[in-house]
């Protein structure tokens, strides 16, 4: 017989949730251990369409769609530079001028 899907579960797993009829994807972002061991029993999950956090029995989830480990993580990059991206206009020049210490308009 195969282990229930909720054991293999981590912080930050992707995962699918049985609801009361409906089902919803979320991450996890707290697992609960047992009392008599540390088998996940309950978890905290951000549903992704909302963000609304939700406890769930760990019976609820379904299935781990995406592990923590197989996700993308860093630093956003941009898809590409514009000469504007790096151009500081006048205005700016003007606002930061007006801004500098010790010097004051009359």
């Amino acid at each position: 017989m195969d282990e229930p899907r909720f054991l293999a579960v981590q912080v930050g797993d992707l995962v699918a949730v049985q609801g009361s009829g409906d089902w919803w994807v979320g991450q996890v972002i707290h697992a609960e251990g047992g009392a008599r061991c540390n088998a996940n029993s309950l978890f905290q999950i951000a549903c992704i369409d909302s963000g609304v956090i939700r406890t769930v029995n760990a019976n609820g989830v379904i299935d781990v769609l995406c592990p923590r480990a197989a996700q993308q993580s860093g630093a956003l990059q941009t898809t590409h530079n514009h000469r504007h991206q790096t151009q500081r206009s006048s205005q700016c020049n003007q606002q930061s001028n007006r801004h500098e210490p010790g010097r004051q308009r009359r």
